[in-house]
């Protein structure tokens, strides 16, 4: 068997092999976008400095390419990325130029005064939107992408994939795709059409029948040699294939004449003709386009996220595309960022690290200053053929792959959404598309259930301990109260669900109390008071007492901001335990003053309260003992005084002894991690405690602590065996009591458990 020293010899021939296999399906596939790229940027130059005082700046859509594709493929979370000038970004930044453009001119400003205003608009929009992206970046706000739909996603790969197409047939025929163009199509010679079909039909199919990192970038130069084959065939020169528009205008790397008004002209010295309020002017057409350049942003990289199922880092890509947008800015750029259609380019054709994404800034940064002309002889229907293919491509995915994955409403949904894209834009489709997912979680939300649990007060009890005759009575009697368990997020759909489900129990079971505890509850919206209004109105008229626990701060905040809390017809308790405990106290009470549970006066002096106390623990336990017996039990007991706030058992001590209460109440504590303390449950007069230990030989498992002066009898454990075997009656009598103790617990645990089942 080989050593661990062994295994770096072996294994280390297969490294540079490795590299060099892997680098050159990056090289072609970054070859391939660097063909997109630079045909958009010189696009959207063309668009922005139309003018003819413009024109000569048409490069700087180059300058961006590079810079941007640089810095994203080397920082950005897809190995696969690339960027640069976008249609979103560049339509806005063509409204500001030929805004500027047409305000310069009337006031009479010279072309060199136009030129120098409308070239430094660019990079001083890419600077103060991407240092405003890099801010977002490192704030982060990109978590805020996270809450999209997934129908909305698909709908905008869907409707990418569509502008994807159309672009491809802008790029063929000059025109968008519109029902007039299928009407009545435009002239275009032959060898442009079938190269562009011959191109995309071979990139649908081929890669489905051979997976080779060679056949894209095969398939493109094959595309290329029968483009220029077939004018060869046609007998087309280069000239006339560029007059009807096969080929793009002819681009030179010297492209300002020296009598031009833009000679000498760069983004570097242009503040000195710069006519700053008007270039001021623009800044709400500014502030839309950081506001769209974000947006984009965000939805082209978890459109990637989704599409190619990688692990992206969304504030990151924010402060990457940031920082990009800042260096293409300061080098004279214009606004660029990750571009989910050439990234997606890139991935099929078989990128695998940010190589891909660095040749393509090579071969942008050699277009703008050294084989500029050669952007010229690209073929526009093999740019076409590409671009269809990808455009079909993802819609094919979205819109018939996912007609049998997709729900129905978000199907139709993701249809709709690539519909309104086509129809008016990415933006306006984005926002239909999130208005009607909103509208429909708020639809679907408003039909779950806000009610988590509904339960009477006859079984479901308080953590406070009583008396098994008090139990029977709270059994008999607590079906006057209910009490509701909401979760979720509450609002006005919601909470008139809420409303008349409390209405209906209300005069159906003739309600004296009704509970609403908000311990589950995210959060309200303000819009929920006017139906707890309501039911403050309701509860009043029948003389129904309404009860609100466990409010979150935000949640009281928000009552108290709208003037419902406080409220006399609403009383707030803490937790749904105290508002559980407020009622039975309110029911025995009320037993107590009617003489269905008898009621005995208090003494005044100290003398007689002892004795009072020992006579209400006979009458509470009378029932269970006879008379000889019951004086044996209390004649082994200890009696034993308590302060207010005195531990009488502390946990991890022995189960030495359990103790019935005479007078005061005392409650189980524990102790949690994070230091606060959590009654577990209160026991008053006439119960029993320390039981459980006693007869498991456990440590007791909590602090058992006085919340009142206490009196309590204590029966050791030695006590109990010798009553067993001097007073073998009382102790039956005894171990009898436990047992129906015991067996009423159990049967309240169980109601508790099926009430909230």
């Amino acid at each position: 068997m080989p050593t661990t020293s062994e295994l770096p010899a072996v294994q280390a021939p297969a490294e540079p092999l490795q590299w060099r296999v892997g680098l050159l399906p990056n090289i072609l596939a970054g070859a391939l976008s660097a063909l997109v790229t630079l045909s958009y940027s010189v696009s959207y130059g063309a668009l922005i400095f139309s003018g003819p005082d413009l024109k000569p700046f048409l490069p700087m859509g180059l300058h961006a390419a590079l810079v941007i594709a640089l810095v994203v493929a080397i920082g950005s979370s897809f190995k696969f990325a690339i960027a640069g000038p976008d249609s979103n970004a560049t339509a806005i930044l063509a409204v500001m130029s030929g805004a500027v453009t047409a305000s310069l001119i009337a006031v009479g400003a010279s072309p060199r005064e136009i030129g120098a205003t409308v070239l430094l608009l660019l990079p001083l929009s890419a600077v103060l939107t991407g240092a405003l992206v890099t801010v977002l970046g490192f704030s982060g706000g990109g978590r805020l992408i996270r809450f999209l739909p997934y129908s909305v996603l698909g709908g905008f790969l869907a409707g990418t994939g569509y502008l994807v197409f159309d672009g491809a047939v802008k790029v063929l025929s000059g025109q968008t795709f519109s029902w007039k163009l299928l009407t009545h199509p435009p002239h275009l010679h032959p060898v442009g059409w079938l190269t562009a079909f011959c191109v995309a039909a071979a990139l649908l199919v081929l890669p489905r029948i051979y997976k080779h990192y060679l056949i894209m970038p095969g398939v493109i130069v094959g595309g290329i040699a029968l483009f220029y084959a077939g004018l060869a065939i046609a007998n087309l020169s280069v000239e006339g294939a560029r007059e009807q528009g096969l080929l793009f205008p002819s681009l030179s790397a010297n492209t300002i004449d020296a009598s031009s008004p833009a000679a000498g002209l760069t983004v570097f010295n242009a503040y000195q003709w710069v006519r700053w309020p008007v270039l001021f002017s623009q800044w709400q057409n500014f502030l839309a386009m950081t506001m769209v350049v974000m947006i984009t942003i965000l939805l082209n990289m978890t459109g990637l996220d989704l599409a190619t199922q990688s692990d992206v880092h969304v504030d990151k890509e924010l402060r990457v595309n940031g920082v990009a947008n800042i260096f293409s800015g300061l080098l004279g750029g214009m606004i660029g960022y990750l571009s989910i259609s050439r990234s997606m380019l890139n991935y099929k054709a078989g990128a695998v690290s940010c190589i891909a994404g660095v040749w393509t800034a090579a071969i942008a940064l050699g277009a703008t200053f050294i084989f500029t002309p050669a952007v010229s002889y690209l073929p526009r229907p093999v740019l076409a053929g590409l671009l269809f293919f990808l455009g079909l491509s993802m819609i094919r995915e979205w819109i018939w792959d996912m007609a049998a994955k997709l729900p129905r409403t978000e199907y139709l949904l993701v249809v709709v959404i690539m519909l309104q894209i086509a129809v008016q834009g990415l933006i306006p489709g984005i926002a239909f598309g999130l208005l009607v997912a909103g509208v429909i979680f708020v639809y679907s939300y408003s039909r779950t259930n806000c009610i988590k649990n509904n339960f009477s007060g006859n079984s479901y009890f308080s953590n406070k301990e009583r008396p098994m005759d008090q139990i029977e009575e709270l059994r008999r009697h607590g079906g006057v109260a209910r009490a509701l368990t909401l979760q979720g997020y509450i609002f006005f759909g919601t909470s008139s669900v809420i409303s008349a489900t409390c209405r209906s129990a209300i005069e159906r079971e003739k309600l004296q109390f009704m509970l609403l505890d908000f311990r589950m509850v995210q959060g309200l919206d303000a819009s929920a008071v006017f139906s707890f209004t309501k039911l403050v109105q309701v509860c009043t008229r029948y003389g129904c007492r309404l009860l609100f626990s466990g409010l979150k701060p935000e949640s009281e905040a928000m009552l108290k901001k709208t003037h419902f809390l406080p409220s006399p017809g609403v009383v707030v308790f803490p937790d749904l335990d105290h508002g559980m405990e407020w009622i039975e106290n309110v029911i025995i009470a009320e037993s107590h003053a009617s003489g269905r549970l008898a009621l005995q006066t208090r003494p005044d002096n100290a003398r007689g309260t002892a004795i009072f106390a020992e006579f209400d623990l006979r009458r509470m336990l009378i029932r269970h003992f006879t008379k000889e017996h019951l004086d044996v039990l209390i004649g082994y007991c200890e009696s034993v005084k308590l302060p207010e706030n005195t531990l009488l058992v502390k946990k991890g001590d022995p189960g030495d002894a359990l103790y019935f209460i005479e007078r005061g109440e005392l409650s189980v504590l524990l102790k949690l991690q994070d230091g606060q303390i959590k009654r577990l449950r209160t026991f008053g007069p006439g119960t029993v405690v320390g039981e459980m230990a006693l007869f498991s030989k456990l440590p007791r498992s909590a602090d058992v602590m006085s919340d009142t002066a206490c009196r309590v009898r204590k029966l050791s454990a030695e006590s109990l065996h010798r009553m067993e075997v001097e007073q073998p009656g009382a102790a039956i009598e005894f171990h009898n009591f436990i047992v129906k103790l015991l067996c009423t617990r159990l049967q309240a645990a169980n109601d508790e458990i099926r009430a909230l089942l």
